[in-house]
């Protein structure tokens, strides 16, 4: 058997990575949180402020994406943290779904499949999908022990 229960209740991981590796459980999700947020907020600046070569010369993107970009910046800084983190989750996952549907579906999933005329909307849509993952893990696990909220508020509102 590869975990016991403890007096708490809580399991216990008695492999040998689980043994070294789950004591800093929280400091590795804090850090897991903190990437994330921070390469969303890359992406939500370039769309709302038009940085790094976005949009591609040529072509100018719909109205939404702009909301888009304002929806991932604040649903970074909720996730990065730790404030209303399961709502900035779950606003992007919203925006995800909907970045998938209107930008990416007709690309199918492929990463690998650029069609001819290429631009923002040229992967085939694997970021969004896997990013609509990682928020869902997100807004299911909230903040955990290191947030704001939980530090002044002592619990998670949502």
């Amino acid at each position: 058997m590869a975990t016991n229960i403890s007096t708490t209740g809580a399991e216990q991981d008695t492999s040998i990575f689980g043994r070294l590796f789950m004591p800093g459980a929280d400091y590795f999700y804090l850090l897991f949180r903190l990437i994330f947020a921070f390469i969303v907020s890359l992406h939500g600046a370039q769309k709302a402020f038009q940085l790094w070569g976005f949009p591609p010369p040529g072509s100018g993107p719909p109205d939404i994406v702009y909301i888009a970009g304002w929806v991932e910046i604040i649903s970074a800084l909720l996730i990065g943290f730790g404030v209303l983190t399961r709502l900035g989750a779950g606003a992007l996952c919203v925006t995800m779904v909907i970045a998938y549907f209107m930008m990416h579906f007709g690309n199918g999933i492929a990463p690998h499949i650029f069609p001819g005329e290429g631009g923002f909307t040229a992967h085939g849509g694997e970021v969004p999908i896997l990013w609509f993952a990682i928020a869902g893990i997100i807004g299911v696990m909230g903040s955990r022990k290191f947030g704001l909220e939980r530090l002044i508020l002592k619990r998670e509102i949502l």
